[in-house]
């Protein structure tokens, strides 16, 4: 389970990548998430730390390649609510109340 921050960087990422085809410099980084550059740095070595990237050249974001870009089903924060079916009668319910 990514923090908020991460997950926030890793889709950023993804999605400025998958827009612009290319990798967004640290300054854009800075603007779009709010964060300084340390943050920014440490966040990035630990996605890389946890397999979501891989950052080679560590003086620049360009480098970076993207492995996973989202976590994998049942690891995220975010919990759905469950939802079951609903059963009044015998189903007709929702055709003639509604």
């Amino acid at each position: 389970m990514l923090p908020d921050f991460e997950r926030k960087l890793l889709r950023i990422l993804v999605n400025f990548s998958g827009q612009r085809g290319r990798m967004p410099e640290v300054a854009e980084l800075e603007i779009k998430t709010g964060k300084s550059r340390s943050q920014i740095r440490k966040a990035l070595a630990e996605l890389e730390r946890k397999q979501f990237i891989v950052w080679k050249d560590k003086s620049s974001a360009r480098g970076i390649l993207i492995i996973e870009g989202w976590e994998p089903l049942g690891e995220s924060n975010y919990l759905a609510p469950s939802i079951g079916p609903i059963t009044r009668g015998n189903g007709l319910d929702y055709w003639t109340l509604y």
